[in-house]
Order: structure tokens, then sequence, then C-alpha cells
């Protein structure tokens, strides 16, 4: 389905939606937006924020922002409401052709931002590769405190829509035709001790290096090649809550692939003693 992957080099240069520090500095923008994505204690995560962000960054706790309150039925994460999310963008002074960069200690907490306001119908969305990293080591300015909006040359308007991006429901999984290849994109610890069935291992950890950097094309194309997703029609890839795969995604995005994301994931998938029975039916639990 897909040709060899070329010459090594940044994920960035293949990818529309992956953008290296160096090129936005070097193409400043009066209409961009940073958003620092966080996911973990609110109080200690806002105080991080505040300790140092880029520049006119946003604060963005994914429980907040990139996702709604859970329910007894839904996964840890479930989609925002189409309307907090425009109200929550409109505050920040978004409209349609706001230029969004987003960044977090990891590249999966980007690219949940990233996913899921692609799946609202922004289109011009980018991970910034290294995240903050990347950015001071180009020079790029820091701020600490709460973030101060810029001024940008906004027009005011913005309209968001579901499903620009695909997802499927638990009840699709539980009946995906065999043709579609299931990508677990969690730790092996966590794999090892419960999956989906039939489920093929390939942790997101793998796809960033140490420093926070994606890895090369070559590097993520042989990761992805290795569960034959460069291979199959039809990819769905989750994860624990819908974090960790929407960087699958954002990665098999750069290859021409288009997968749909489980976003209750594991967290959801685990809620019924019925599936649990059919999970370790499949002799995954160690």
């Amino acid at each position: 389905m897909y040709g060899p992957v070329g010459a090594s080099h940044r994920l960035s240069g293949r990818s529309p939606h992956v953008v290296e520090a160096a090129h936005l500095l070097d193409q400043p923008n009066d209409n961009r937006l940073f958003v620092d994505v966080r996911l973990g204690d609110p109080d200690e995560q806002l105080l991080r924020y505040r300790e140092s962000h880029i520049h006119g960054a946003v604060h963005a706790q994914i429980r907040d922002v990139f996702a709604a309150p859970p329910t007894a039925q839904s996964g840890s994460l479930p989609l925002p409401s189409i309307e907090s999310l425009r109200r929550q963008l409109c505050s920040w002074g978004v409209d349609a052709q706001t230029e969004i960069i987003v960044y977090g200690a990891s590249p999966a907490l980007a690219s949940r931002g990233w996913w899921v306001l692609r799946w609202a119908g922004c289109q011009n969305v980018r991970v910034l590769d290294g995240g903050i990293r990347s950015w001071t080591s180009q020079g790029g300015p820091l701020a600490q405190g709460d973030s101060i909006p810029a001024k940008r040359s906004s027009s005011g308007t913005l309209e968001l829509s579901a499903g620009h991006l695909g997802e499927v429901s638990v009840e699709q999984v539980e009946t995906l035709p065999e043709q579609v290849l299931l990508i677990d994109a969690r730790d092996e610890s966590a794999f090892l001790a419960g999956a989906i069935p039939r489920a093929m291992h390939l942790p997101a950890a793998d796809l960033w290096t140490p420093d926070g950097y994606l890895r090369t094309v070559d590097e993520i194309g042989s990761l992805l090649q290795s569960v034959g997703a460069l291979d199959a029609d039809q990819v769905v890839v989750y994860c624990g809550g819908g974090v960790l795969s929407a960087l699958t995604t954002l990665a098999l995005s750069a290859f021409g692939s288009a997968p749909r994301l489980f976003v209750g994931s594991w967290s959801q998938w685990s809620r019924s003693p019925d599936r649990m029975a059919r999970s370790a039916s499949t002799g995954v639990f160690s």
C-alpha cells in the first residue's frame, strides 16, 4: 500500500501536522497561538506552567479543554462538547485562520490537543516537535506567570463541528471486522495486564526520543511496519484514555493512513465485566 520510507529526517519534513521551532521563529505570524497542553494534578500543572512556558502560550489542562467529565459509561477522557471547546477557543481569540501550535511535556500530550482540535474542524493545527526544549534551543522566548493574551489579527469568527477525524465507539470495537488492524499504544506492562482481543502492541512512547523529539521518518516507519500498519487498509488505535493513541494517529497520518481513534480506549473497555472476560479469554493476562 505504501512505498519504502526515504532517507532519515524529522517527521516535520513529511507531515504537515508537525513543525520545528526554527521554522516558527523564522516565519512569525500575527495570528499564531501556542497552547501548552498538560495532564495531571491541576494545581501542580498550573504551577509548572506559571514557572515557565513559551511566551504567549495559553494553559490547557486536558481534562478542562480537550475532554469532558467522565461518566459511568465513558472512558476517563471523553471528548469535549463542541460548544465548550468553541467557547474556550474564542476566549483565547482563536478564529478560523488562527495558526494553533500545541506542545507539551511529551508529544503524546500535544497530540491529544492536536487530535481534538482537528476532530472539531480546526484546520491549521500543528504539534511542535521537541516542545519547549526545542523552542529554547532555538532561542525562542519564554514567559512566567499567567498568560497575557496576544494581540492577533483575528476576525473573531469560529465555526466548529464534530467528526473531522475518524473515531469509533466501544460498540464498534466489539464488532470490528477481521481485516481492521487494532493497535494498542500503551506501555508493555499495561498491555500484558490485559488488552482488547487481537490488538497488536505498539507503544506510542517508542515514537519519541528520551529528549522529547519525535523519531525520524525511517524509525517511525519501521515501528509502524512492525505491526503491519503501513499495509493495512483500516486501522483503529487505542490506549488507556485517548492520549498516547492520539500520537500514533498523528504518526500514521504522515504515511498516508487515516486511522480511527477509540477515544474511550481501555478505560472504557474495562468498565464491562463481559468485555473483560473476552480479554481474559485471549490469554493476554500475565
